[in-house]
C-alpha cells in the first residue's frame, strides 16, 4: 500500500461530509472523515433476519454517516459472521439508517495518538470486513441509499450486487487518489473486478466520484431506484438470487474470488506493517492533529 505525506493526510477510504458544488446538494466530498465517537451504548446495526425468506436485513446506524470506526467494523464483523454460520440464512442486504449517507469511510480517530497497538487492531478490522463480505457464501446486496465514497464504495463493491437510489446529490467511488493516496492491491484488485480494467485504472489515478447514473454506467452499481424503494427492490432482486442452487452461485463466486482474497490472507501482515509504518510517522501524526483541530473549530 503506498501513501503519500501531506496536511490532507489517511490511511486511505476516507471521506467527509459537506457541501458538493457539482451536484448542486449534501453529499460526502473527497477529503477525509472525522466523527466523534458515539459514547452510548446504542448498537451501530442493527440486524432483521426473516427466517422465511432465510434473509437478513443490516441496517447500519452509526451517526451521523457510518463512519467505519474500530466499534463499528467489529460489531459488523460480528453481526456478519453470526449470519453466515446460520445455515438457514442464505441472503443478506446491507442498508443505512441515515439519510443521504450510506457509508462515508474510515474514522479518522481512529488512526491519531493511539498505540500501534490499536493501529495494527483497526486495520486489520478494515481487513476483515472486506474479507467476510467478498467471500460469502451469503448473497450479499448493498442497498445503498446514500453517498458512499471511499470505504463505503468497498462494501457495497464486495458484495454480490448493488442497487443505488437514483438521486443525483448521491456518489460512490474510490477516491483515495484526490488525497495523494494509493489503494492497497485488494482494494483496486476489487474495484477491477467489478467494472473491468480500463475503467477501473481511469477511476483509481483520477480518484472518481460517480453520480448514480454515472456509477451505472461504468458497471459500479447494478440498478437505479427511487430512493423509498430501495429496500423493497433489493429484497425482490434477493427472491431472483435465491432461485439459483446454492452450491452452484457458491462454486461460480468462489472461483471469481478466490485469486484476490488468497492474495490478501497470504499477504495480510505486509499489509498491516506498511500501513503501520505509515501512521505511525511523526509528520503524519502532525498532519492528523493540525486536520482534526480544523475541523474543531469549524465546529465551535
Amino acid at each position: 500500500m503506498a501513501y503519500c505525506v501531506c496536511v490532507c493526510v489517511c490511511a486511505g477510504l476516507l471521506s467527509q461530509q459537506s457541501s458538493c458544488s457539482r451536484h448542486g446538494g449534501v453529499c460526502v466530498s473527497p477529503v477525509l472523515v472525522t466523527q466523534r465517537r458515539n459514547n452510548s451504548t446504542s448498537p451501530k446495526i442493527k440486524v432483521d433476519f426473516d427466517q422465511k425468506r432465510g434473509v437478513a436485513l443490516m441496517r447500519m446506524q452509526s451517526p451521523p454517516v457510518n463512519s467505519l470506526s474500530l466499534d463499528f467494523l467489529t460489531e459488523f464483523c460480528t453481526a456478519t459472521e453470526k449470519l453466515e454460520m446460520d445455515k438457514s440464512c442464505r441472503g443478506l442486504i446491507i442498508t443505512s439508517s441515515k439519510t443521504k449517507a450510506f457509508s462515508a469511510g474510515l474514522d479518522l480517530k481512529e488512526m491519531y495518538r493511539k498505540s500501534p497497538e490499536h493501529y495494527r487492531e483497526f486495520y486489520k478490522a478494515v481487513q476483515e470486513m472486506w474479507l467476510k463480505l467478498y467471500s460469502s457464501n451469503m448473497i450479499t446486496i448493498a442497498a445503498i441509499n446514500g453517498s458512499s465514497p471511499a470505504g463505503g464504495c468497498l462494501m457495497s463493491i464486495a458484495c454480490d450486487y448493488r442497487i443505488m437510489a437514483d438521486n443525483p446529490h448521491y456518489n460512490i467511488g474510490l477516491n483515495e487518489a484526490q488525497l495523494g493516496i494509493v489503494a492497497p492491491f485488494w482494494v483496486r484488485d476489487t474495484m477491477k473486478n467489478t467494472v473491468g480494467h480500463r475503467n477501473a485504472e481511469i477511476s483509481l489515478k483520477l480518484g472518481l466520484l460517480y453520480n448514480p447514473s454515472e456509477a451505472l454506467k461504468i458497471g459500479l452499481v447494478d440498478q437505479l431506484v427511487p430512493e423509498d424503494e430501495i429496500v423493497t427492490t433489493a429484497i425482490q432482486t434477493m427472491t431472483k438470487w435465491l432461485a439459483i442452487p446454492d452450491h452452484a452461485r457458491h462454486n461460480i463466486k468462489s472461483m471469481m474470488r478466490k485469486p484476490t482474497i488468497d492474495k490478501l490472507k497470504s499477504n495480510r501482515e505486509a499489509d498491516i506493517q506498511e500501513f503501520l509504518s505509515f501512521i505511525t510517522k511523526d509528520s503524519i501524526q502532525k498532519s492528523l492533529g493540525f486536520y482534526l483541530e480544523m475541523l474543531k473549530w469549524k465546529k465551535e
